[in-house]
């Protein structure tokens, strides 16, 4: 077993956590139990108020792999993901949600991808949903392959295609990314993805899992992530216009105007398309018209 740890290369799982003592400990067991074992396990504690300090010191005692940083005063979610981020060690990388769990294989399948062709620098499982983490998966996540050999199709395709995010909770490499980080506004972690994607390819495997809850997390709605990140009110009544304004900001002054544009672009006509099939099964656009022409 030492001359298979040698071989592996370090994958840091950086794990921001808060207040989910109960959520945290089943995401640690789990990450202890993968079959890929050359870990560190950096736990950022966002200075909860739970008995989360005092077990993950427990925890720590028992596995030299898991290392715990408390924050001294709660800094928000994005700082305290990019916390634990920075304090990788690895040749890769997983950014892994307290509510979180993987499957068994999940670390090794992704590492493998990796290892095998440069061109990718991230390989992600599936999100598989539970409803309130518990019973059987109620569903999964879509399934995007930004795969093209031009930086800008794959940035396109992810930003059209892009729901929940769960391509987020795979694995990366850090050589490509010391410089990238995740601005704190709404769609946050779609800029960080946006900036991976011009980086490299990205794929998804679909028969290996991150297992996720849903009905309980801080993204039930835009409120509550405004409310968390400290963004501006009208962000949560008005999304769709504020994420393009935070891609056209942030690549702007990432000095990328044209992948700003595009950005925005792709954003707004999405968000535009998504209202518009929202309203008409409501029957909102059909009354509309009627009144128009009718």
């Amino acid at each position: 077993m030492q001359d298979n740890i040698a071989i592996e290369p370090l994958v840091s799982v950086c794990l921001p956590a808060y207040n989910r003592i109960e959520k945290l400990k089943i995401a640690i067991k789990k990450l202890q139990e993968q079959t890929y074992t050359n870990l560190e396990i950096i736990v950022s504690d966002n200075c909860s108020t739970d008995n989360t300090e005092n077990i993950c010191k427990e925890l720590q005692k028992e596995d030299h792999r898991i290392k715990y940083f408390r924050q001294s005063n709660n800094v928000g979610p994005t700082a305290n993901f990019e916390f634990a981020k920075n304090k990788a060690e690895g040749k890769y990388f997983l950014w892994h949600g307290d509510d979180d769990y993987l499957d068994k294989e999940y670390v090794k399948v992704c590492i493998d991808e990796l290892e095998k062709d440069s061109s990718y620098v991230l390989v992600s499982g599936l999100a598989a949903y539970r409803y309130f983490g518990k019973g059987d998966i109620t569903h999964h996540g879509n399934i995007i392959q930004p795969n093209s050999d031009n930086p800008i199709l794959r940035v396109v395709k992810y930003l059209w295609n892009v729901q929940e995010n769960s391509i987020f909770c795979g694995a990366y490499r850090v050589n490509e990314l010391n410089e990238s980080y995740m601005p704190n506004v709404l769609a946050g972690d779609w800029i960080w993805m946006s900036k991976v994607l011009l980086k490299g390819k990205a794929k998804v495997i679909d028969n290996i899992y991150v297992n996720r809850s849903f009905g309980d997390s801080a993204s039930v709605s835009y409120e509550k992530i405004i409310e968390l990140i400290g963004s501006p009110k009208w962000h949560a009544k008005y999304p769709w216009l504020a994420m393009s304004k935070n891609f056209l900001s942030f690549y702007i002054q990432d000095k990328n105007i044209l992948i700003g544009i595009i950005s925005f672009i792709v954003i707004f006509v999405k968000g535009s398309w998504s209202n518009f099939k929202k309203y008409s099964k409501l029957g909102v656009v059909k009354k509309s018209l009627k009144k128009m022409f009718l």
